[in-house]
């Protein structure tokens, strides 16, 4: 830990010390992000010690946090990819089945208890539960596939039986922890729910317009799914292997374990027909009648009918004729419909069994044609998953009912339209009247000019700003189709009677019509008419955003929502291209927009300078005194609620001009030294501090920021700051069309910058950074053993998964051949970073690959394998 975060630590401890009894304490501590390690660790020690003395149900929360904290610092988008890649170069099986574990394994979530209260539910004032702080669930990555894993390829049986093994203890402890947070009890059990399918569904199952039933589910799926297709997959290599494994399946304590047992069942060959029947017996009469929540019972039944024990045929038959029980149901739909509901169940549970080969007896055959009389459907049930939750599907919505407007009088339009404009929701009339508006802009906006001022116009209005827009909203004119081509004469025309609107209209119909700026503004770049429509709406919008701004909302979120957003948004895609020695923004209306905004307060003023200034050096050069009274002076003076403005800063592409980052130099540091903005905004200043320097001296020229200044910013900044400035240097090395072409000299440049701003403390090392500076010497190329001696004595151990992360693996191969390692120089440098990188502890990542770097090591330099260093590491490998 650095000094730094030594004093944060300490800080929060005090801080915590007499608040761990605190809910909104509890809420700030679940805010802390991942990379808030000083923190984090702090709250961690203070627990260690003091959680016994915490009274409940702050206690259990505090046990909850702790546990999501260390559960959500894996990242499952790097597990996914760091597994592909693993597979790809043959990793061993040990370091797979953990990947494969740990990408699919349900963890512990929590969020803020806020979330009750978008239910409905009011919090109590001083908690009782652990619901009254924390909303508390299960989530886990995306599902993994048997085709993402080669399963089907996979011959080995004694990874399979490892890998099933495996999945199994992360789905019973996933059980384990959903009973724990109330998740599953004795008359509840919400995980049956949160499983589709305890099988991956074969595409030819897809119900219309869906595909498997729980590609979007995550927390028990992606884990159950993936253990039933290993155990098929080690049944057909090795059944009583399989079935080994499938005696360990809790199926009386678990209803997901029996699910997969049933699912299993329906092979004659693993359980018998004798035990399949004493299994549907035994089943309660949720479980026997609900196939949403078990699909498997249902279809176990329909599938292995004909192989039941008659003395189980005859009972269950009874069973499903004289239905499910209607008490539940009666209290929810009705006696009457109740009776329908439950005959229709038996009817289509009867159906189910014969789609499935079975054979009922002739009194229940008469049942069912006496019944299907009584209660026709629509045909019979075709297959033994008809009927079962089929997930997520996309459908053709068949509007060929909804009104039609052509009929109607030109003068008695712009009311029917409004009529039917819903002001509640999305229905089929409002979206059928929306529609129209679309298609026909021309004859809307003859009608929009000539109808007198009322609330029908203002609603048409607003529709006309959402409907009417081109089919592709990123194109520009050169690149537009000729179909919305042919549209921009109308929507000139839109411009025109957009600038002569009322405030009334324009208040009411505002985020339509602000809306529509952003979407025309890419074709109609550069168009005076867009600016003078922009004219007339800048005033109304500024009033609105100012009295309705949401202050808890981030900046960046609220300029991108606002009507002011919208506008400023289409101003800045609008803007003319420079030409040369022309002023772009010189002449009205463009210099009216710019004073518009210049005259602006409050909340729609920040989120108009957030937006411009992504794109600060455009503004500079069209007209600098207005960019420095309105962009540059506020940007250097941000404090408070304005300091998120270095935000917008962050998102130029470019460095300022010199003598502006002259001027702005000192303030970047200090926003990337502090604690105020987000972690990445701080490194992006980083970068840009570093790639100045960079460019000051290969060109020669004096610093514009200062060396001392920047070595500070290295040195209190933190990690965040730290590796994005490494991230600049790497990224300079590895471009081959920077100057100089030499990567010699680009190096050269590099290091003397390194050794001259980089803090000289070995306090400062961390894992984080070490983990950045691991492919370092990689970035230099054929300065690997030079690079290597720059870094070694900040290195630290770290998790290092693979090869991968010391950037020594052939990009353009297999990524199995090791590259940038050519001379005894380069082997010795290589051996100094994995020594200095990877940990001896019993619970340390070993780096898949470790073996084929060392076997390299000692190919170009054979006395290094007498090294300690390297048989230490040999000794890892072979774990």
């Amino acid at each position: 830990m650095s000094d730094n975060d030594a004093i944060i630590a300490q800080n929060t401890r005090v801080f915590a010390m007499e608040r761990l009894e605190d809910g909104e304490f509890l809420e700030w501590a679940l805010a802390l992000r991942y990379d808030q390690l000083a923190e984090r660790a702090a709250l961690k020690d203070l627990l260690e010690f003091r959680v016994a003395d915490v009274a409940e149900p702050y206690r259990q929360a505090w046990v909850y946090l702790l546990e999501y904290w260390d559960d959500s610092t894996t990242d499952g988008a790097y597990d996914r990819l760091l597994l592909k890649r693993e597979l790809k170069s043959g990793a061993s099986p040990s370091q797979m089945i953990k990947l494969i574990t740990e990408a699919v394994r349900p963890r512990i979530k929590v969020e803020s208890g806020q979330k009750y209260e978008a239910f409905g539910r009011k919090r109590a004032k001083h908690p009782k539960t652990v619901g009254d702080i924390f909303w508390v669930s299960i989530d886990g990555a995306e599902r993994l596939t048997p085709e993402e894993i080669g399963l089907a390829d996979i011959n080995d049986r004694d990874f399979l039986f490892e890998l099933a093994t495996a999945l199994n203890a992360v789905l019973l402890a996933g059980l384990n922890q959903a009973r724990r947070i109330g998740m599953i009890a004795s008359d509840a059990d919400s995980t049956v729910w949160l499983v589709h399918r305890v099988y991956f569904v074969p595409a030819g199952q897809f119900a219309e317009g869906g595909g498997e039933p729980d590609r979007y589910s995550k927390g028990f799926a992606p884990t159950t799914k993936l253990l039933y297709a290993v155990f098929e997959r080690l049944g057909e290599i090795d059944r009583p292997a399989a079935l080994r494994v499938m005696a360990v399946w809790d199926a009386d304590r678990w209803k997901l374990y029996k699910r997969l047992w049933a699912a299993a069942a329906r092979d004659e060959a693993v359980v018998s027909g004798t035990e399949v029947g004493r299994f549907l017996a035994s089943l309660d009469d949720t479980e026997f009648w609900w196939t949403d929540a078990f699909p498997e019972f249902a279809e176990l039944r329909a599938v292995r009918w004909s192989s039941l024990p008659d003395d189980v045929i005859a009972p269950i038959e009874r069973r499903l004729v004289n239905g499910e029980p209607i008490a539940r149901l009666k209290k929810r739909m009705g006696k009457d419909n109740a009776k329908r509901a439950v005959a229709r169940r038996s009817v289509t549970e009867l159906q189910r069994i014969k789609a499935g080969g079975g054979h009922l007896s002739i009194p229940t055959e008469a049942w069912l044609a006496k019944t299907l009389l009584q209660h026709p459907r629509e045909g019979d049930v075709a297959s033994v998953t008809e009927g079962f939750n089929p997930g997520v599907r996309t459908l053709i919505d068949d509007r060929s009912g909804d009104p039609t407007f052509g009929d109607v009088p030109s003068a008695k339009l712009v009311d029917e339209l409004a009529r039917h404009l819903s002001d509640e929701g999305w229905e089929s009339k409002s979206r059928a009247a929306s529609d129209f508006i679309g298609r026909n802009p021309d004859l809307i906006l003859d009608l929009l000019a000539e109808a007198p001022k009322s609330l029908a116009r203002e609603k048409v209005w607003q529709a006309f700003g959402y409907g009417f827009r081109p089919s592709d909203l990123n194109v520009t004119i050169d690149t537009a189709s000729p179909e919305d081509k042919e549209l921009i004469p109308v929507a000139l025309k839109a411009c025109i009677e957009i600038a002569r609107l009322d405030e009334a209209t324009i208040e009411n119909a505002l985020q339509g019509l602000t809306s529509w700026m952003s979407n025309w503004d890419r074709l109609l770049s550069g168009e005076d008419d867009l600016i003078r429509a922009w004219l007339a709406l800048w005033p109304t919008a500024a009033k609105k955003t100012n009295q309705s701004a949401e202050k808890n909302v981030p900046l960046r979120d609220r300029s991108y929502s606002s009507a002011v957003g919208n506008l400023v948004s289409a101003f800045m895609r609008a803007c003319p291209s420079f030409k040369k020695d022309t002023k772009p923004l010189a002449d009205p209306p463009w210099r009216d927009a710019l004073a518009g905004i210049e005259q602006t307060k409050g909340e729609a003023k920040l989120q108009a300078q957030y937006q411009l200034l992504s794109s600060f050096n455009y503004y500079w050069a069209a007209d600098e005194a207005w960019s420095r009274v309105n962009l540059l002076e506020p940007l250097i003076s941000a404090a408070g609620a304005s300091i998120e403005l270095w935000h917008g800063f962050v998102h130029s592409r470019f460095l300022p001009p010199k003598n502006v980052l002259e001027e702005l130099g000192p303030h970047m540091i200090a926003a990337a030294a502090g604690n105020e903005l987000l972690d990445e905004a701080r490194g992006s200043l980083s970068q840009r501090v570093v790639f100045s320097t960079i460019i000051d001296t290969r060109d020669g020229q004096k610093l514009t920021i200062p060396s001392h200044l920047t070595q500070q910013m290295l040195r209190i900044g933190g990690d965040p700051v730290r590796t994005r400035a490494l991230d600049a240097m790497k990224n300079y090395l590895k471009n081959d069309e920077a100057e100089p072409k030499d990567a010699g000299e680009r190096f050269g440049l590099v290091k003397k910058l390194f050794q001259e701003i980089w803090p000289k403390e070995l306090t400062l090392s961390s894992p984080i950074l070490s983990d950045a500076f691991a492919d370092f010497p990689a970035a230099a190329g054929e300065n690997y053993a030079e690079a290597a001696e720059l870094i070694l004595p900040y290195l630290t151990p770290f998790q290092c998964w693979s090869l991968w992360d010391y950037g020594i693996l052939d990009r353009s191969a297999d990524e199995r051949t090791i590259t940038g390692i050519e001379s005894a120089k380069d082997a010795g440098a290589l051996l100094s970073i994995l020594d200095k990188t990877v940990s001896a502890e019993d619970a340390a990542i070993i780096p898949n690959g470790l073996d084929k770097a060392l076997k390299h090591i000692a190919s170009k330099s054979p006395r290094l394998e007498s090294d300690i260093r390297f048989q230490r590491l040999l000794t890892l490998s072979r774990r």
